[in-house]
C-alpha cells in the first residue's frame, strides 16, 4: 500500500474513525510503557493493572498513582487521558480506580471503573472490574451510558516464568438495539519471561468479535538501573513500537511511540508515583 501525503493525513484518519465508531475508540492498554512493548501488559504488575488485568493488581508491591497522554498519528482529537490510582490493603489484596477521555467534540467516550485484586496464593491472584462507560456524538446526536464487567488473573510459575489473562466486557453490553449494537469483548492471554534482572520478554494474543486475533511481543532492557529501553511489534493492525523509562526510587517517567506505516507515528508519555 502506497503512503499517503501528510496533507491527506487528517482526512483519512477521520475516515478510519468514523467507519470504526461501532466500536469504542478507548485503547485495550494504558501506560506508556505497555505501549512501549507493543502494547503487552497482562502479566506485568504495576497501578496501571488497575485496568490492563485487575487479576494482577492482586500482586501490587505499593500503591501508586499513574497517569499517561496517548496522541494517536500527531492529531490532537485523537488523544486519550487515562489516570490510574491504585491502593494496596495490608492483608486482602488491592483497590482501584481507572479513569480515561478520549476524543473530541464530534466523538467523545469517558470510561472509569473500579477494580479490586487478591492474591489467593503467593503465586496466583483473580481480580475483577466494574466499569462506566459514557459514549457521545456531538451536541446534536445524544450521548448513550453503560456498565460492563471485567476479570482478570495472573499466575506466577516461578520467579521467571508469568502468566497474565484478561476478559474484558464480560457482560457483552449492548450499547444500542439498532443492529444490536454492543461494546467490544476482548479476550487476551499473555506471557512473561524473564531472562535476567537487565532482560525481559512478554507475549500476548488479543482477540475481541470484530477484529482478527492480534499477536504482540515486547522486549524490554535495563541497560543501568535508571534506564529501560522498550521494543514491541503488533500484528493488527501491524506497527512497531518502542519506548524509554527513567526509573527513580519513588518516580518512574515513560515515554513511546508506536509506528504504522501508511498513518505516522503515535507517541505516548507517562508518569507513575509509588507510596
Amino acid at each position: 500500500m502506497r503512503n499517503f501525503p501528510f496533507e491527506m493525513r487528517p482526512t483519512l484518519i477521520l475516515f478510519v474513525l468514523l467507519n470504526s465508531l461501532s466500536f469504542a475508540q478507548i485503547a485495550p492498554t494504558i501506560g506508556a510503557e505497555a505501549n512501549g512493548l507493543g502494547g503487552t501488559s497482562l502479566s506485568s504488575k504495576d497501578v496501571f493493572s488497575v485496568y490492563n488485568n485487575p487479576g494482577a493488581l492482586g500482586q501490587i508491591e505499593n500503591t501508586g498513582v499513574g497517569f499517561t497522554y496517548d496522541n494517536r498519528f500527531l492529531l490532537k482529537e485523537l488523544s486519550t487521558q487515562s489516570l490510574a490510582a491504585a491502593y494496596k490493603m495490608e492483608k486482602n489484596g488491592a483497590i482501584g480506580l481507572h479513569l480515561q477521555h478520549y476524543g473530541f467534540g464530534l466523538y467523545r467516550e469517558m470510561f472509569t471503573g473500579v477494580s479490586y485484586g487478591i492474591s489467593l496464593a503467593p503465586n496466583f491472584s483473580l481480580g475483577t472490574s466494574v466499569n462506566f462507560h459514557r459514549i457521545q456524538l456531538g451536541d446534536n446526536y445524544g450521548s448513550t451510558n453503560a456498565l460492563s464487567l471485567g476479570l482478570g488473573m495472573f499466575y506466577s510459575v516461578n520467579e521467571e516464568l508469568s502468566f497474565g489473562m484478561r476478559v474484558a466486557n464480560l457482560t457483552r453490553t449492548r450499547l444500542a438495539e439498532f443492529e444490536d449494537e454492543r461494546l467490544p469483548t476482548t479476550f487476551g492471554l499473555g506471557l512473561q519471561y524473564i531472562f535476567s534482572e537487565k532482560v525481559f520478554w512478554n507475549m500476548e494474543a488479543e482477540k475481541n468479535f470484530a477484529h482478527p486475533i492480534n499477536i504482540k511481543t515486547g522486549l524490554g532492557f535495563q541497560p543501568h538501573e535508571l534506564i529501560a529501553l522498550r521494543m514491541g511489534v503488533n500484528s493488527y493492525p501491524f506497527q512497531s513500537t518502542f519506548g524509554l523509562g527513567v526509573t527513580m526510587p519513588k518516580f518512574r517517567f515513560d515515554i513511546s511511540a508506536g509506528w504504522h506505516a501508511q498513518l505516522g507515528i503515535s507517541p505516548s508519555v507517562g508518569l507513575v508515583f509509588s507510596f
